[in-house]
This record gives structure tokens, C-alpha cells and sequence, in this order.
């Protein structure tokens, strides 16, 4: 772990934990490993579908088969969860060629394409609270492209006056690496209420 990346994380001094599955909340996940990642977003999955909340899952296919087997492993089947629509598993690249242009994300298009898996998942029933995974940012942030990314996460901000969500997102450290990475990473921090804790907390590291 590196050290600097440490300090802007708590220098951000977000709550440290995961939304509870039913609230709104808006959360981060900084990751080093795949399968802490694989991990944290199968637990944050499970709770919501314990809770009976929709899911909607924006990744890319690795990390969307991994999940799907660390939630089997978990007693739950995503496969029965797809079949009675209360999930909507989606591609993290596909997704974001439906609305960026130019670098920036387009509102218009963002609200047209995300807010129609909003009302797809809910099915008229906005009194749910979504429970939702995204790492559109994470691919940009890994495209060189971290205002792209801010802009994105300020439109989920936006988005989430009209739909009720806890949405995680997930962001590899790796990202933040470069000279302004520590500005960056409190950057990030800034547009959600909560951050999970950092692989450091929980295992062992070099």
C-alpha cells in the first residue's frame, strides 16, 4: 500500500463502511486486488438481494463472472435472480459508448440510457431503493481520463434525486498512482457519502 494514498484516504475522513442494505447512499471501494474487489461487491450484492432490494450491476465481464461465482458461492443464484428481473447485469464498456462523447458524458443521453434501467429493474415500484454496483469511472480513470470520471460521478449524484439507490463504486488504486493521484483519490471521496475500508484494514499486506 502506498503511503500517500493512505493519507489522502483518511485526510478524506468519509464514514468508513458500506451503505446498510434499504438505505441511499452513495459508496466507494479503493481496491489493490481482484479478489478483494470480487469480494466486497458479492457481499454488497447479497445484502441487497436479502433485503429485497433490485439490483443493477454495470461491469466488465470478467469482474461480472466473478461476482456471479463468488454469489453462487454465497447460496445465491444469479441466474434465477436474472430470470425474475430483479437484476440487470450490464457491460461497464457498452454502457459508457451509449452516452460519452468527446471525453465528457453526455447528460441528456446518461439520463435516457441510465434512467431507463432504473425504470426497466424497478418496474414502477419507486418506492424501492435500488442496490446497485458500477465501474464506468473505474474504466476511465484507467483511460487517463479522471474528468471524465468526476463528471460521471457527479451525474450519478444528479440521478439520484429522481431514483432511490445505494450504489457502490469500485475504483482500482493503481489509478491514483500518478503525481496528482492523492488529489484525485480525495476528489473521488468528495462525491459519495461513504467509503469502504482499504485492503490494509482487513488483510495483510507487503
Amino acid at each position: 500500500m502506498h503511503l500517500h494514498l493512505v493519507k489522502a484516504f483518511d485526510e478524506a475522513a468519509r464514514p468508513i463502511g458500506a451503505t446498510r442494505a434499504g438505505d441511499a447512499g452513495h459508496d466507494v471501494q479503493f481496491y489493490q486486488t481482484e479478489a478483494h474487489l470480487t469480494r466486497t461487491v458479492a457481499e454488497f450484492l447479497a445484502d441487497g438481494v436479502r433485503a429485497g432490494q433490485p439490483l443493477i450491476v454495470i461491469a466488465t465481464e470478467p469482474h461480472r463472472k466473478a461476482f456471479a461465482r463468488e454469489l453462487h458461492a454465497r447460496g445465491l443464484d444469479i441466474d434465477v435472480i436474472l430470470s425474475g428481473r430483479e437484476a440487470i447485469w450490464l457491460d461497464a464498456r457498452e454502457t459508457l459508448s451509449a452516452f460519452m462523447e468527446a471525453g465528457h458524458p453526455n447528460r441528456d443521453m446518461f439520463f435516457a440510457t441510465v434512467g431507463s434501467v432504473f425504470e426497466q429493474v424497478l418496474k414502477k415500484r419507486h418506492y424501492l431503493v435500488v442496490r446497485a454496483y458500477g465501474e464506468m469511472v473505474d474504466l476511465l480513470a484507467k483511460d487517463g481520463n479522471m474528468e471524465g470520471a468526476m463528471l460521471l460521478e457527479g451525474l450519478w449524484n444528479e440521478i439520484a434525486a429522481k431514483h432511490a439507490y445505494s450504489l457502490l463504486c469500485g475504483y482500482s488504486l493503481d489509478n491514483f498512482l500518478h503525481e496528482p493521484g492523492p488529489e484525485d483519490l480525495k476528489r473521488v471521496c468528495g462525491h459519495h457519502t461513504n467509503t469502504l475500508p482499504l485492503e490494509r484494514f482487513n488483510e495483510a499486506t507487503a
